[in-house]
């Protein structure tokens, strides 16, 4: 009797162990990434949209946005999840973020956005943008940013994407372009994920 009942804790650990929990798995689960019309947000959207659901399992949906403050509005209603921004056209519209350095402006960027509209910048991704792909003078660096709200239901997001910080430069975007007239854009981006060691 003694032997049987030493067994059922075993039995509910290793029960308990083979249930997904949240926090551990995004499996099943949706998430809406907000884009405009800009060739790299196109691009970046696609690319993050399967690296998201390649690593997670959670399917991601690019959702149109006319323009960057629509895709913040979004993301604050909760008609998208996510959106792509830059540091620098960020920086204009929120006034006292500009700092000294690109480092101090990143910073006072973040708390204000945090405070206003809590949102949560991640890191950027290498790139500047808005851009056409063609040039990259005037743009400024590219950053997913989400809410505090979507960080609680997905806790794993903001290191996952971070995961890509400094490692998608504007070259990489032309190239994931240039491959995709040819190709699926998603394709194209999966293998890019592969060939990194991303997925």
């Amino acid at each position: 009797m003694k032997g049987k009942m030493s067994i059922l804790p075993t039995l509910g650990l290793l029960f308990f162990l083979a249930i997904p929990h949240q926090g551990f798995s995004c499996v099943g689960r949706i998430l809406n990434l907000a884009v405009t019309g800009s060739a790299d947000q196109q691009v970046m959207g696609r690319l993050l949209a399967t690296y998201i659901t390649e690593r997670t399992g959670t399917t991601v949906n690019l959702v149109k946005a006319p323009d960057l403050d629509t895709a913040r509005k979004m993301v604050r209603e909760g008609k998208a999840n996510i959106y792509i921004n830059y540091i620098g056209e960020a920086a204009r519209e929120m006034d006292g973020a500009a700092g000294s350095t690109p480092q101090e402006t990143c910073a006072l960027l973040k708390q204000a956005y945090l405070e206003k509209y809590g949102l949560v910048w991640l890191k950027p991704f290498g790139y500047s943008g808005p851009t056409d792909l063609k040039q990259q003078s005037g743009g400024s660096l590219a950053a997913a940013v989400t809410s505090t709200d979507v960080l609680e239901k997905f806790p794993i997001l903001d290191r996952l994407i971070n995961k890509l910080a400094g490692r998608i430069s504007l070259e990489t975007l032309q190239q994931l372009q240039q491959d995709a007239a040819g190709a699926d854009l998603a394709t194209v981006a999966k293998n890019f994920l592969k060939k990194k060691n991303l997925i």
